[in-house]
């Protein structure tokens, strides 16, 4: 963890033993509750920096050993309740930092970025960044725009328009929501022929409370239509890092997905470090042109002999927890960057192979792919890692990561059906592959 803190020592003393000691850390960030990987994250980093942190709503993070405070609030995806209830704590004086720790929250700060003290809101992109970003087609566009290629998308707003798209991407093909500020826990899915397409593509359900999201972009109730990468279930790499909107990029790794939650088309379960200049160039030319400032992560999928765009996330990520393993001490960047530029970090000439996993998940693709006969997929090539680590909460604060894990089982039908959906479709696949080598073996 010694990268991270050349960065900052205008907030650093050297102790006795030469050791380098905090000071004088007084101002709050808020953190929005949950149980999900980038909020312990965030709050594992700056709590053992001495950071105070304020907890809103429920959520395993308040039972942290790091909460100093702890308030209710609307909840977060009533956007018409919450949105005025945050403006009003900026105003007071209540609130002034707040963590960026999901797609709503980086929204709801960019739409509210006047508000905020100027040292801060130099660090918030634009509200138009945020939808470039949140909004896969506007990415999509974007990405064109600078020249790096993304899977063949559509947009359908009707069961007739998503038909005609399906005919030109052809089956199987990708069926997800266009941003989840309006979705947020829908993920999507792998559509295998028509008949399943005109089953499910329909509108998705708002929850209560979305009126101002729905009013201003009505076509993210639609899902979009995107070309099907086979690569997508074990090789998505990420670019991820950290952004100063003056001195640029100031932290950077690049690390692959080897296994996600639903299979294809899900958060990561099993992030393994990696290196790669030709990745790591090719995510940094697209963040510099795309997102000014800030925590980023950018998926991108192999092509044959390219690299395909498919989202980039302004803000902290599941599996944040490997950035700051390998020295990337994301969430502490993002805060010392709210009161001074941020210099950029040394990177290392070699660095351990790590992966970070969500155990339960992982655990339980393990078991469904062991019951139907399938070994797990390792993307050839690579070094297998030398450690591992937990993307949700840390053995330092035991209480929150003991929660969130526990929570992750408390729909355990929706938990494991999609692993045997994806090993029916495996083991099919399988089948007709060797049946076709033995076919083609006998004739030949």
């Amino acid at each position: 963890m010694n990268a991270p803190l050349r960065a900052i020592q205008p907030l650093l003393e050297i102790g006795e033993a030469g050791n380098e000691v905090m000071t004088s850390v007084t101002h709050p960030v808020a953190v929005f509750n949950n149980n999900w990987s980038a909020t312990l994250s965030f709050t594992v980093s700056l709590g053992r920096q001495g950071v105070p942190l304020h907890f809103y709503g429920p959520g395993a993070g308040g039972w942290s050993r790091y909460c100093t405070k702890r308030s209710v609030c609307p909840p977060v995806t009533d956007t018409d309740a919450f949105l005025p209830w945050l403006r009003s704590r900026i105003r007071s004086g209540e609130i002034i930092r707040v963590a960026p720790t999901t797609d709503l929250i980086a929204y709801y700060v960019s739409v509210l970025r006047d508000e905020f003290a100027p040292e801060i809101k130099r660090t918030i992109p634009l509200v138009s960044e945020l939808e470039t970003c949140l909004i896969k087609t506007r990415f999509a566009t974007a990405c064109e725009r600078i020249g790096q290629p993304v899977p063949a998308t559509f947009a359908p707003e009707s069961l007739e328009e998503a038909v005609a798209a399906a005919q030109q991407l052809g089956f199987p093909l990708v069926m997800k929501p266009n941003s989840h500020l309006l979705v947020a826990l829908e993920r999507g899915r792998i559509v295998y022929d028509m008949d399943e397409l005109r089953e499910y593509y329909r509108p998705y359900t708002l929850a209560p409370g979305q009126t101002f999201l729905a009013e201003r972009y009505p076509y993210l109730r639609w899902p979009i239509l995107q070309r099907y990468i086979p690569s997508a279930r074990s090789r998505v790499y990420s670019v991820s890092g950290f952004k100063d909107p003056h001195t640029g990029v100031v932290a950077a790794s690049v690390s692959c997905k080897r296994a996600q939650w639903p299979p294809d088309v899900g958060v990561s379960t099993s992030q393994i470090s990696c290196a790669s200049e030709p990745i790591m160039s090719t995510g940094l030319e697209a963040v510099e042109q795309l997102l000014s400032s800030g925590i980023f992560e950018l998926e991108l999928l192999v092509d044959g002999e390219g690299l395909l765009a498919i989202d980039l996330n302004p803000r902290a990520f599941g599996f944040m927890a490997l950035d700051m393993a390998l020295g990337n001490d994301l969430p502490w960047l993002w805060y010392q960057s709210t009161q001074h530029q941020v210099s950029p970090l040394e990177r290392p000439a070699v660095r351990p192979v790590m992966e970070a996993r969500l155990v339960v998940p992982h655990a339980v693709s393990r078991i469904v792919g062991t019951l139907f006969g399938l070994r797990p997929e390792t993307p050839s090539g690579r070094e297998e890692p030398h450690a591992s680590i937990s993307m949700l909460g840390h053995w330092a604060d035991p209480v929150p990561m003991l929660m969130s894990n526990l929570s992750s089982l408390r729909h355990p039908g929706g938990l494991i059906r999609p692993y045997i959906a994806a090993a029916r479709v495996a083991r099919r696949d399988a089948r007709r592959k060797t049946q076709g080598a033995r076919l083609f073996g006998g004739n030949g």
